[in-house]
């Protein structure tokens, strides 16, 4: 009996020579900033949805990437500029619309406030880099690889330590 690393070995090495597929993560791909996209594994995406801005409660002494609260079929959750948790561009003031990315993992739940959603995407095993020492180091913390994609490179971001950042707890 292989466990399940073994048999992703195994799809990964020997499944392409073989004629089939090869194995595939299953990822949301969406637009961290204006430069940078983002994938999240699809296991802990729980929905996808636009709201106006004026729907995201804020909430006083919260750091500046929590944007305030939302409601969502009676849960709430925690607003969060995403771009800006990762020390990034954060989003424009100006939007009307944003783009949310409800997420969760065990009893953690939280809303990430995206620029553009693009879509779901299957990315071959082998495709996916694990090698970050050279990213930027207020991302590392949230990365769990790359892929390279035509001209630009997509995070592959750890959906578990987004959920769990220090920042957010503080």
């Amino acid at each position: 009996m292989q466990t399940l690393s073994e048999r992703a070995d195994y799809l990964q090495n020997y499944a392409p020579e073989m004629g089939a597929e090869p194995a595939t993560a299953t990822c949301l791909k969406f637009a961290i900033d204006l430069q940078s996209v983002g994938l999240l594994e699809s296991e802990f995406v729980q929905e996808v949805l636009t709201i106006r801005s004026i729907n995201i409660i804020p909430v006083p002494n919260k750091p500046s990437c929590i944007l305030g609260i939302l409601s969502r079929r009676r849960l709430v959750y925690w607003g969060v500029d995403l771009a800006m948790l990762l020390g990034m561009q954060p989003l424009s003031q100006n939007i009307s619309l944003y783009e949310v990315i409800l997420i969760s993992m065990q009893n953690l739940a939280l809303a990430l406030v995206v620029p553009k959603i693009m879509g779901i995407v299957h990315i071959p095993l082998g495709h996916i880099a694990n090698d970050i020492t050279l990213m930027p180091a207020p991302l590392k913390p949230y990365l769990k690889g790359y892929a390279k994609e035509q001209n630009h490179i997509a995070y592959l971001l750890k959906a578990e330590s987004i959920l769990q950042s220090n920042i957010l707890h503080s």
